[in-house]
Protein backbone atom coordinates (compact mmCIF):
# COMPACT_ATOMS: atom_id res chain seq x y z
CA UNK A 1 0.00 0.00 0.00
CA UNK A 2 1.54 3.05 -0.88
CA UNK A 3 1.32 6.03 0.80
CA UNK A 4 -1.34 8.25 -0.55
CA UNK A 5 -2.66 12.45 0.03
CA UNK A 6 -6.21 12.33 1.71
CA UNK A 7 -8.48 14.80 0.25
CA UNK A 8 -9.60 15.87 3.29
CA UNK A 9 -10.14 19.88 2.10
CA UNK A 10 -13.47 18.26 -0.20
CA UNK A 11 -14.38 16.54 3.77
CA UNK A 12 -14.04 20.06 5.25
CA UNK A 13 -16.09 21.57 2.65
CA UNK A 14 -18.77 19.27 2.78
CA UNK A 15 -19.30 19.64 6.33
CA UNK A 16 -18.73 23.72 6.32
CA UNK A 17 -22.84 23.76 6.73
CA UNK A 18 -23.12 22.28 9.86
CA UNK A 19 -20.87 22.05 13.32
CA UNK A 20 -19.44 17.98 13.14
CA UNK A 21 -19.38 17.11 17.10
CA UNK A 22 -18.56 13.51 17.02
CA UNK A 23 -17.88 11.59 13.85
CA UNK A 24 -17.15 7.71 14.43
CA UNK A 25 -16.28 5.31 11.76
CA UNK A 26 -15.80 1.84 12.21
CA UNK A 27 -15.36 -1.71 15.02
CA UNK A 28 -17.62 -0.25 17.67
CA UNK A 29 -16.02 -1.42 20.98
CA UNK A 30 -17.50 -0.23 24.92
CA UNK A 31 -14.24 1.67 25.10
CA UNK A 32 -14.23 3.85 21.60
CA UNK A 33 -18.32 4.28 22.57
CA UNK A 34 -16.77 5.32 26.61
CA UNK A 35 -14.46 8.33 24.77
CA UNK A 36 -17.40 8.89 22.16
CA UNK A 37 -19.98 9.37 25.15
CA UNK A 38 -17.58 11.81 26.71
CA UNK A 39 -17.17 13.89 23.77
CA UNK A 40 -20.67 14.61 23.42
CA UNK A 41 -20.98 15.38 26.70
CA UNK A 42 -18.04 17.98 26.78
CA UNK A 43 -20.29 19.56 23.02
CA UNK A 44 -23.22 19.47 24.73
CA UNK A 45 -22.21 20.66 27.87
CA UNK A 46 -24.32 23.58 27.81
CA UNK A 47 -27.22 21.93 25.88
CA UNK A 48 -30.60 21.41 27.61
CA UNK A 49 -31.37 18.16 25.93
CA UNK A 50 -28.28 16.42 26.41
CA UNK A 51 -29.63 13.51 28.19
CA UNK A 52 -31.80 12.79 25.43
CA UNK A 53 -29.34 13.58 22.41
CA UNK A 54 -26.45 11.46 24.24
CA UNK A 55 -29.45 8.03 25.05
CA UNK A 56 -30.34 8.32 21.42
CA UNK A 57 -26.56 8.14 20.61
CA UNK A 58 -26.01 5.35 22.66
CA UNK A 59 -29.20 3.30 21.44
CA UNK A 60 -27.85 3.90 17.53
CA UNK A 61 -24.35 2.65 18.69
CA UNK A 62 -25.83 -0.23 20.40
CA UNK A 63 -27.92 -1.32 17.24
CA UNK A 64 -24.70 -0.94 14.87
CA UNK A 65 -22.78 -2.59 17.62
CA UNK A 66 -25.13 -5.79 17.45
CA UNK A 67 -26.71 -5.77 14.54
CA UNK A 68 -24.55 -5.00 12.06
CA UNK A 69 -23.97 -7.53 8.94
CA UNK A 70 -20.63 -6.67 8.90
CA UNK A 71 -18.54 -7.81 11.67
CA UNK A 72 -15.12 -7.49 12.96
CA UNK A 73 -13.44 -9.42 16.08
CA UNK A 74 -12.01 -7.30 18.85
CA UNK A 75 -9.59 -7.73 21.12
CA UNK A 76 -11.39 -9.57 23.43
CA UNK A 77 -12.00 -12.02 20.28
CA UNK A 78 -16.01 -10.86 20.94
CA UNK A 79 -17.77 -10.13 17.74
CA UNK A 80 -18.14 -6.34 17.01
CA UNK A 81 -20.47 -4.59 14.66
CA UNK A 82 -18.76 -2.00 12.14
CA UNK A 83 -20.50 1.20 11.01
CA UNK A 84 -20.96 4.78 11.20
CA UNK A 85 -21.58 7.49 13.93
CA UNK A 86 -22.06 10.89 13.62
CA UNK A 87 -23.60 13.96 15.75
CA UNK A 88 -23.62 17.04 14.13
CA UNK A 89 -24.83 20.27 15.00
CA UNK A 90 -26.88 23.53 12.97
CA UNK A 91 -28.40 26.45 13.48
CA UNK A 92 -31.72 25.26 14.13
CA UNK A 93 -30.76 21.77 15.84
CA UNK A 94 -29.23 17.99 16.54
CA UNK A 95 -28.83 15.15 14.19
CA UNK A 96 -28.22 12.06 15.63
CA UNK A 97 -27.17 9.64 12.75
CA UNK A 98 -25.91 5.71 12.50
CA UNK A 99 -25.08 3.54 9.11
CA UNK A 100 -24.28 0.09 8.75
CA UNK A 101 -24.79 -3.05 6.40
CA UNK A 102 -27.90 -4.78 6.91
CA UNK A 103 -29.26 -7.91 5.40
CA UNK A 104 -31.78 -6.95 2.03
CA UNK A 105 -34.01 -9.50 4.29
CA UNK A 106 -34.72 -7.57 6.96
CA UNK A 107 -35.39 -4.26 5.29
CA UNK A 108 -38.90 -4.90 5.01
CA UNK A 109 -39.24 -5.43 8.45
CA UNK A 110 -37.52 -2.38 9.42
CA UNK A 111 -39.27 -0.22 6.94
CA UNK A 112 -42.61 -1.26 8.55
CA UNK A 113 -41.33 -0.99 11.75
CA UNK A 114 -39.94 2.55 11.55
CA UNK A 115 -43.47 3.95 9.14
CA UNK A 116 -45.30 2.55 12.24
CA UNK A 117 -43.24 3.83 15.22
CA UNK A 118 -43.03 7.10 12.78
CA UNK A 119 -47.08 7.23 12.39
CA UNK A 120 -47.53 7.28 16.19
CA UNK A 121 -48.27 10.34 18.70
CA UNK A 122 -46.02 10.78 21.84
CA UNK A 123 -48.80 8.59 23.94
CA UNK A 124 -49.00 6.14 21.46
CA UNK A 125 -45.20 5.41 21.33
CA UNK A 126 -45.22 5.72 24.97
CA UNK A 127 -48.13 2.87 25.37
CA UNK A 128 -46.55 0.70 22.06
CA UNK A 129 -42.81 0.85 24.35
CA UNK A 130 -44.54 -0.21 27.57
CA UNK A 131 -46.46 -2.61 25.19
CA UNK A 132 -42.71 -4.17 23.72
CA UNK A 133 -41.38 -4.73 27.07
CA UNK A 134 -44.27 -7.05 28.31
CA UNK A 135 -44.07 -8.73 25.46
CA UNK A 136 -41.63 -11.71 24.24
CA UNK A 137 -38.14 -11.04 23.08
CA UNK A 138 -38.14 -10.50 19.60
CA UNK A 139 -36.46 -13.87 18.01
CA UNK A 140 -32.97 -12.17 16.70
CA UNK A 141 -33.20 -9.17 19.45
CA UNK A 142 -30.13 -8.58 21.96
CA UNK A 143 -32.99 -6.76 24.01
CA UNK A 144 -36.95 -5.91 24.39
CA UNK A 145 -37.09 -4.84 20.65
CA UNK A 146 -37.62 -1.15 22.03
CA UNK A 147 -34.39 0.71 20.84
CA UNK A 148 -35.96 2.62 17.82
CA UNK A 149 -39.60 3.18 19.80
CA UNK A 150 -37.54 5.01 22.57
CA UNK A 151 -35.40 6.89 19.78
CA UNK A 152 -38.98 8.20 18.46
CA UNK A 153 -39.80 9.30 21.93
CA UNK A 154 -36.80 11.09 22.94
CA UNK A 155 -36.41 12.81 19.10
CA UNK A 156 -38.26 15.70 18.23
CA UNK A 157 -39.57 14.60 15.02
CA UNK A 158 -40.19 11.43 12.84
CA UNK A 159 -36.97 9.16 12.62
CA UNK A 160 -35.41 9.85 9.03
CA UNK A 161 -34.09 6.74 7.18
CA UNK A 162 -32.72 5.16 4.31
CA UNK A 163 -31.24 1.66 2.59
CA UNK A 164 -28.51 2.05 -0.07
CA UNK A 165 -28.60 -1.10 -1.63
CA UNK A 166 -24.81 -2.78 -2.31
CA UNK A 167 -25.59 -6.21 -4.17
CA UNK A 168 -28.33 -8.85 -3.83
CA UNK A 169 -27.30 -9.62 -0.40
CA UNK A 170 -26.56 -6.56 1.55
CA UNK A 171 -27.84 -2.84 1.67
CA UNK A 172 -26.18 0.39 3.87
CA UNK A 173 -29.21 1.48 6.62
CA UNK A 174 -28.57 5.16 7.55
CA UNK A 175 -31.33 6.04 10.46
CA UNK A 176 -31.26 9.72 11.97
CA UNK A 177 -32.93 11.37 14.81
CA UNK A 178 -33.38 15.16 15.44
CA UNK A 179 -33.78 17.52 18.19
CA UNK A 180 -34.34 21.41 18.08
CA UNK A 181 -32.15 24.05 19.83
CA UNK A 182 -34.38 25.26 22.61
CA UNK A 183 -32.33 28.26 23.31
Amino acid sequence: MENEVVNLFKTYQETSEYNLLVSFKGRLSQEVLTELGSMIRTSLSTESKIKKIFAVFIELAQNMLHYSAERKINEEQKDAGVGILIVRENSVGYHVASGNLVLNEKIEFLTERIQKINSMSKDELKSFYQQQLRSERPEDSKGAGVGLIDIARKSDGPLVFRFDKLDGKLSFFTISAFFTKEN
